[in-house]
């Protein structure tokens, strides 16, 4: 095995340049996730990059997002592993030209440079080097790329849970933590729209008449906020809020957006409970009304037997690689999560090392670029080869 890492390390030092070359092209690229146009055109990078490498390639057409993209390779083994990555950003139209990929020392700097280009190249660099090895212990190789999965993945997630029912391991291309954490857990995330609806009237003639929507809202959320810790692990944000019309007018409707995450499915139906009982008559202001909407939208990804053996797995990857690895818990969410609900082992946070993500100063470490490659492409070899056993 560390013969074969040597090989392929050293194939992947002689790919930086190219990686590099490959990573501008892709940041440069307007993609936010509602700019089909731009979502697209990665998507026609992807594509053919694939039919490049030999995969049969299947593209699921859309109409409001971009087209999702499945790349399949076949192999002489049993094994099936399914490779995860989107093709959308957060950053709308225009950020490329306001700040292009730039490069500062060992960081490549620029939108989605690490959530997820980088993680999406070092995927295929993975099966290159594979390739090159000459390495086909396995039934397949999938790498399923979507297009919407920074607003939850809405239209693409059931095709995300029947892949991942039918592979033996998932491994997902978000970036690796700062630190070099590999992830192994996150939470579910829930989201929920509360709404008070009270009666207007007059702030200064008759304010007796009205009853103050945003007044109770204030109240809801001091009592929403105290649900923190309702669990271990247990959040909640209430994150944009709206009311009123004018200054001088009793306001009769305000709106509120919440953000929730568990550590499990359990915990996130408790908070479902405790969100929901707000609905009904306001507690503070009288002639108010609460509407509660919403729910989970995101599954919690546990950490599970089958994901700790992939940890282990990794782990002597790296040991071979001459590194160290550790794996942790976050509260942000995946399509690790849709993958983790149909059941299937899940590890994520496997593309190159960085942070900053959804900032102006969003970075990938391009040092990372050999070592990460390296360590997807031994991991898909010791899965293929455990399965074999």
């Amino acid at each position: 095995m560390k013969k074969d890492l040597s090989a392929i390390t050293s194939f992947l030092s002689q790919q930086r340049d190219r990686f590099l070359e490959d990573l501008a092209t892709l940041v440069n690229i307007d993609c936010g996730t509602y700019d089909k146009a731009g979502v697209d055109k990665v998507g026609r990078w992807v594509a053919t990059r694939l039919e490049e490498m030999g995969a049969e390639v299947t593209r699921y057409p859309q109409e409001v997002f971009g087209d999702l993209l499945l790349g399949r390779w076949r192999g002489a083994g049993t094994a099936r592993v399914l490779i995860i990555a989107h093709l959308d950003t957060v950053y709308p139209a225009g950020t490329v030209a306001e700040r292009p990929l730039r490069i500062d020392g060992d960081r490549a700097i620029g939108p989605g440079t690490c959530d997820i280009k980088g993680g999406l190249l070092v995927a295929l660099y993975a099966v290159a080097a594979l390739q090159r090895s000459g390495f086909d212990n396995f039934a397949e190789i999938l790498l399923w790329t979507n297009s919407e999965e920074e607003i939850g993945s809405p239209v693409s997630h059931h095709l995300t849970t029947k892949l991942a029912r039918e592979c033996d391991a998932v491994l997902v291309m978000e970036p690796a933590r700062a630190n070099g954490d590999i992830v192994s857990a996150r939470k579910a995330t829930a989201r929920y729209v509360v709404t008070v609806h009270g009666q207007s009237a007059h702030a200064g003639v008759e304010p007796e008449k009205g009853a103050n929507a945003i007044l109770e809202m204030a109240h809801s959320i001091i009592a929403l906020h105290e649900l923190n810790g309702l669990r271990p692990g247990v959040t909640i944000n209430a994150g944009v809020i709206s009311g009123g019309t004018r200054y001088n007018a009793v306001p009769d409707r305000a709106e509120l957006k919440v953000d929730a995450r568990a550590v499990d499915d359990e915990a996130a139906a408790e908070v479902q409970r405790a969100i929901s009982a707000f609905a009904g008559p306001g507690r503070h202001v009288a002639g108010t009304t609460i509407e509660v909407q919403g729910g989970v939208d995101m599954p919690a990804m546990p950490l599970r037997p089958g994901t700790q053996a992939l940890v282990a797995l990794a782990q002597d990857v790296a040991r071979d690689l001459g590194f160290a690895l550790h794996d942790t818990a976050t509260g942000g969410g995946s399509d690790g999560n849709f993958a983790a609900a149909a059941g299937a082992p899940v590890l994520d946070g496997l593309g190159p090392i960085g942070g900053r993500a959804h900032s102006p100063d969003e970075y990938l470490e391009i040092s990372s670029f050999v070592p990460r490659t390296a360590l997807l492409a031994g991991l898909m070899m010791r899965i293929a080869n455990h399965r074999e056993r």
